[in-house]
């Protein structure tokens, strides 16, 4: 079956928490993804993940009839039968907030008249949660059937844990974390390479049972 595409709309600075979901984002879509509204210093690291162009998804000639816009305020849910081989699963490239601010339909919805909006359900997932889950509805998953870890909390030592407050796709039991967010986040809270931190790996074996934190 012929895959659709996977259009990002890049709305934010290209810090290293964007890119790191950009990255895994490209691992699930590969040669489908694109990213539009690319400025030029950002364009040599994008083309590594996917197709760039310097146009907006509102700006450029795209057949609007087969833009499906993922937004959470469409009114209904993303379903197999949507999507077709030429279809474009247009997902706005915003980090989330605690809640819903209705930024995809400010940005994107309202500006394309003549596209598709649907919503991947109640929850906020991360860019590249929302690409995974598009991913897994274009192979035929409904989703209901569509697992997530919900704000899921990552003890990093005695003392320091993080809330990622949105929810995160999860294959086979397994959560479908954005590889190398730990260690980022380690980093940015001055953890060094000494530091008895938690691998990606041992993160995993936790949210699937298999192990202790």
């Amino acid at each position: 079956m012929l895959m659709p595409y996977l259009l990002i709309e890049h709305l934010e600075e290209l810090r290293d928490w964007v890119l790191l979901e950009y990255r895994h984002a490209s691992e699930w879509w590969g040669e489908r993804l694109i990213f539009t509204n690319v400025e030029p210093h950002e364009r040599e690291e994008l083309a590594k993940l996917g197709s760039v162009l310097s146009q907006s998804v509102t700006e450029f000639p795209f057949d609007r009839s087969k833009l499906i816009i993922l937004d959470p305020f469409a009114e209904e849910e993303l379903k197999p039968e949507d999507i077709e081989g030429d279809t474009i699963i247009v997902v706005g490239g915003i980090l989330g907030d605690f809640e819903f601010t209705g930024k995809t339909k400010k940005f994107i919805t309202e500006k394309i008249e003549g596209a598709k909006a649907r919503h991947i359900g109640s929850v906020q997932f991360s860019i590249d949660g929302s690409a995974i889950v598009a991913k897994l509805i274009a192979e035929g998953k409904r989703l209901g059937e569509i697992e997530y870890e919900l704000n899921p909390t990552i003890k990093l030592d005695e003392f320091s844990e993080i809330t990622l407050h949105y929810a995160v796709p999860k294959l086979n039991g397994k959560l479908l974390l954005t590889p190398g967010l730990i260690e980022l986040q380690k980093r940015e809270l001055g953890y060094t390479e000494t530091d008895d931190g938690i691998s990606d790996e041992e993160l995993e074996a936790f949210f699937e049972g298999k192990g202790e934190i």
